[in-house]
């Protein structure tokens, strides 16, 4: 959800830019055509510039004021502290802020799913009202377009290749009114309409999506206007049927209407003056505002951080004490970090011993019949006759996986362990110190990779609540 919610303000901020310079510039020149592939171009480019893979090497502004909302949608972390049997958690005010915007994109995505329950009905309203038309012929409505006739409507609209006429107008306008929705159809409108609503239902909270609807609801009317005049019909006679039939609401909002849009605003585009050629210069500002665009869609090529095997923001990150840091993983194929801070910083992050330990699926059994088919004494250890007990730690986290494998250097001491790999001494092993360091950390490795290696636990419990528990796994390396 976390990353829907960023690409939605991304995608916002954009058409925000986009549709003000429009608004700005464009909006009261006459060049209809031109403008509403203008206002067709921001619909298609807003939500497809955010999905550019741009990264740069600093994070932009924008990314950094992004970043800072990803962590609070991402989840709220808690820290728990557990003395004993106790365990306490507190919450901040950070968390609770960061409570509160999660709740804010829950109600966004509620919205967005009420819209579009809302445009399906209205769908099937109108789909239903098509259906119980009959359909009749005039002389210049082509076959390819289905005038239907409703005996209950007021106001003739148009959609998608069908146009919907009342009998009064049928009687007194058929031909005006017609020549009106068949500039609708044939310029294919309703596609743009779909376009839009399908932006303002996703960005139901933006007034400029809802503003730029407006806007290009006035341009298809502004088009089928200068349609109408063209075919001979007179100015006066055209606005005389507007003025009467201003008074009569549209059937439906995703409908093509005789009186859509402000009547007012198409007298006077009537009557202004066609614009200059020069004015489409103004389109130049499409430049600068799709570079500025590309600032808004692009992200800083950073690397995902994970801090004791679970994702940390770089708030967390800034608050690592850094002389606690162990050791730092970079794994550059899939530009991942990942850092790990020693046992004393990590005491209060989980359980020595929990009232109910993690256990291998199926028991002690089950674990050493998934060891034994692939156990093995590593070779450099044979040679350099180094043996003893292998002791390894790791976390079991609430998931049951395993994290922060450890393996201490094998000692004489056996501490009970129930896995013993064997191997027959070599009589002329070398003894040698550079040798014998290779065998005792072939060992670790071998004893962390066999940790590594299996299927996830069963997680520890603490009052019947999931906790991280520590476990140490003790493997003994004896040659005969």
């Amino acid at each position: 959800m976390a990353a829907f919610i960023i690409y939605i303000i991304r995608w916002a901020v954009i058409l925000t830019l986009l549709y003000s310079l429009y608004r700005l510039l464009l909006r009261r020149e006459t060049f209809h055509r031109l403008n509403r592939a203008v206002l067709l171009t921001i619909l298609v480019v807003s939500p497809l510039l955010p999905l550019i893979p741009l990264n740069t090497a600093k994070p932009t502004a924008m990314d950094a004021a992004l970043s800072k909302i990803e962590g609070p949608l991402l989840g709220i972390s808690s820290d728990e502290n557990v003395v004993g049997s106790t365990l306490a958690s507190s919450i901040t005010g950070d968390e609770i802020s960061g409570l509160w915007m999660r709740y804010c994109a829950y109600l966004y995505i509620i919205g967005i799913a009420v819209a579009l329950a809302t445009y399906m009905f209205r769908l099937l309203t109108l789909i239903r009202l098509l259906r119980h038309s009959r359909r009749i012929s005039h002389p210049i409505i082509p076959e390819t377009v289905l005038l239907m006739l409703d005996m209950k409507v007021k106001q003739p609209s148009s959609w998608m290749h069908w146009i919907l006429i009342g009998p009064i107008d049928l009687k007194q306008n058929a031909e005006t009114v017609l020549k009106h929705e068949l500039a609708h159809v044939r310029m294919g409108h309703s596609w743009d309409v779909i376009l839009c609503d399908l932006t303002c239902h996703l960005l139901w909270c933006l007034p400029f999506a809802w503003m730029l609807r407006q806007d290009l609801v006035d341009v298809h009317e502004y088009q089928a206007d200068e349609a109408v005049l063209q075919s001979g019909v007179t100015l006066e006679d055209y606005e005389l049927l507007l003025v009467r039939k201003a008074a009569h609401t549209q059937i439906l909002p995703i409908m093509n209407t005789l009186r859509r849009g402000a009547v007012k605003k198409r007298f006077a585009m009537m009557h202004s003056s066609r614009s200059s050629c020069w004015s489409r210069l103004k389109l130049l500002y499409l430049v600068p505002a799709f570079a500025v665009c590309l600032w808004v869609s692009a992200k800083a090529e950073g690397y995902e951080t994970y801090l004791n095997g679970k994702y940390a923001m770089q708030e967390e990150l800034q608050s690592i004490d850094h002389s606690t840091i162990e050791h730092v993983d970079v794994l550059h194929g899939q530009k991942e970090v990942q850092a790990e801070k020693t046992a004393t910083e990590l005491e209060h992050d989980y359980l020595i011993i929990a009232e109910q330990m993690p256990q291998f699926p199926g028991g002690d059994a089950a674990m050493m019949q998934h060891i034994s088919p692939h156990i093995r004494y590593p070779k450099i250890a044979i040679e350099s006759g180094v043996e003893g007990t292998v002791r390894v730690e790791f976390i079991v986290e609430t998931d049951g996986t395993i994290t922060n494998v450890k393996a201490s250097d094998p000692s004489s001491a056996s501490g009970g362990s129930n896995i013993i790999v064997t191997a027959y001494r070599q009589e002329s092993s070398n003894t040698s110190i550079s040798v014998k360091a290779e065998g005792i950390r072939a060992l670790k490795e071998y004893a962390e990779e066999i940790v590594r290696g299996m299927p996830p636990f069963e997680p520890g419990r603490q009052s019947g609540s999931a906790v991280r528990t520590r476990v140490t796994l003790p493997i003994t390396f004896k040659l005969n």
